[in-house]
């Protein structure tokens, strides 16, 4: 007989795909940008909803290097959103670009989109939620992490393939509610059982209240440099580009990093708690395990229901534009393959799922998979991308592609060799190469 817990997961992940589903078929023609007519509420939803992949990693975080979780998973993200919403939204949503391979193909060239394509397909394969997911899965079905994976990855894509991004947003705003009621419901759980936050610090969580603690600023200061990845991501580009206007992006963007930062300090909560009282629980399910401490049932099955909601929409979000570049920069090389961009963003979904869960079935950590696809291509494609919305593309338009790999380089063979921190190696090559090109530039003039 399925148990309460199942039941409330599987009734909320039916209202998920009843929604996607009937968005979808009311307005499919658009696939990739949704008729670039989203409103405030539902590019809220849509970036907030998006933004939590990595909540059972945040959850490992913390128990990890404790509440120094808000200058690295929090603060950075904060300020890097409020200075897209500010500087950069209105020229993505004005522009005619659809992605940000696209972006690079018009202000350096097709060798550079194709470059940047190959480069960004390194954090658009949703491998680290597919992982997430399938670990949440095995975790409390008991089944082996591969086939979970596959289950994962299933439920969350199966109403993409329907609707494209107008899917995936309607579910979206159904997912957001999810989570902020599950988390809620948990620290309010914990609070009663446990007594308040003031009990949290004792002699073992101790250094859990250190800044920066056992991360070391140099850790600290790399997950600033990780937050920049904002300013590259394809999902939080498409979902600007697809707003009804420049102000409607501009505005929600702000709106989401209020709910950032209250989901944040929930999360937080929820770690210090487990930490605290449940010693030696595995990080990577810390939430779950609190939630068996603190709630019956029922309570269970509604955090779970937060939890799954969380990665699921992050995950069919990052295969949603993974799909996009597979099929706009891979698929068009293949004769044979059928035209129509909804049915190439629809044979690119399949393979970016294959792919993702062919990776996540071999990489153990949620952290490691997000840091160092991370270091690779923000050192790779942060000043690029950010010239392109500038007046300076000339300046570096000849050595771009020269410009985009040797920081890639770089930070790859920090993660290989193990030595420093990749992302700060990766973006000081960055510098450093741009640097060296606009001199050039400037000798030529």
């Amino acid at each position: 007989m399925m148990s309460i817990q199942l039941l409330i997961v599987v009734l909320s992940l039916l209202a998920v795909h009843v929604a996607g589903i009937a968005a979808g078929r009311k307005g499919s023609k658009d696939f990739v940008l949704a008729g670039r007519s989203l409103n405030v509420p539902m590019l809220v939803a849509t970036l907030v909803a998006t933004w939590y992949g990595a909540i059972l990693a945040s959850g490992e975080f913390v128990l990890r290097y404790g509440i120094v979780f808000i200058l690295c998973f929090g603060v950075p993200y904060y300020a890097v959103a409020i200075l897209y919403s500010t500087w950069l939204s209105r020229r993505v949503r004005d522009q005619q670009s659809a992605s940000i391979p696209e972006q690079i193909g018009r202000a350096y060239g097709p060798a550079a989109r194709r470059v940047a394509a190959v480069l960004l397909l390194v954090i658009t394969v949703p491998a680290s939620y597919q992982l997430m997911l399938g670990h949440l899965i095995s975790y409390e079905l008991g089944w082996p992490l591969t086939t979970s994976v596959i289950v994962a990855t299933i439920i969350s894509v199966s109403y993409v393939l329907i609707g494209g991004l107008r899917s995936d947003v309607f579910a979206n705003v159904l997912q957001s509610i999810l989570m902020f009621v599950g988390m809620g419901l948990l620290i309010v759980a914990s609070f009663g059982t446990f007594g308040s936050p003031v009990a949290l610090r004792n002699e073992t969580t101790a250094p859990l209240f250190n800044i920066p603690g056992s991360l070391g600023w140099g850790g600290v200061l790399s997950w600033f440099v990780i937050a920049m990845q904002t300013f590259i991501d394809p999902n939080f580009y498409v979902r600007t580009a697809s707003a009804s206007s420049a102000s409607v992006a501009r505005r929600a963007i702000l709106w989401s990093v209020a709910c950032w930062v209250v989901f944040d300090l929930l999360q937080l909560l929820g770690g210090l708690y487990a930490a605290r009282f449940l010693p030696g629980v595995d990080p990577r399910s810390s939430y779950l395990a609190l939630s068996s401490a603190t709630l019956p049932a029922w309570g269970q099955g509604v955090v779970l229901a937060g939890i799954v909601a969380a990665i699921s929409s992050t995950l069919s979000g990052y295969a949603l534009v993974s799909a996009t570049m597979i099929a706009d920069e891979v698929l068009p090389m293949f004769r044979g393959v059928p035209g129509g961009t909804a049915y190439r963003n629809r044979i690119g979904l399949v393979v970016t799922s294959v792919i993702g869960a062919v990776v996540a079935i071999n990489v153990p950590s949620f952290i490691d998979l997000i840091f160092n696809a991370s270091s690779i291509v923000v050192s790779a494609l942060l000043f690029p991308v950010i010239i392109s919305h500038t007046r300076r593309i000339t300046d570096f338009r000849q050595g771009i592609i020269v410009a985009m790999v040797i920081p890639a380089l770089a930070a790859l063979t920090s993660i290989v060799i193990d030595v420093g921190q990749p992302a700060m190696i990766g973006l000081s090559a960055s510098v450093l190469v741009h640097l060296f090109q606009f001199m050039q530039g400037a000798r030529r003039s």
